[in-house]
């Protein structure tokens, strides 16, 4: 079911895309540099660099998921109040 949301809420629209616009451009943590191996003494693993890469993805991931289920909430909530003002109009 589609619902129309009045005019007064493109505003709110326009900030949330432009919140998810900021939010995916200037990402809280930067993405870490290219793993490079250094010569290092063989005690010592090569895939130190990558685990860390896969970590800073994995954190990155989870912050993608975080921001989208906020989103979800704040949509939810949108509907809820265009529901209700539609109601309070009948």
């Amino acid at each position: 079911e589609e619902v129309q949301v009045p005019a007064q809420d493109d505003v709110d629209q326009e900030n949330v895309t432009e919140e998810i616009a900021d939010d995916v451009a200037q990402p809280s943590s930067p993405l870490p540099p290219s793993p490079i191996i250094p010569s290092s003494p063989p005690h010592q693993s090569p895939r130190s660099p990558l685990s860390q890469a896969a970590e800073s993805s994995s954190i990155l991931v989870q912050q993608v998921l975080d921001k989208c289920s906020a989103l979800v909430l704040r949509v939810e909530g949108l509907e809820t109040a265009n529901t209700a003002q539609q109601l309070e109009i009948l």
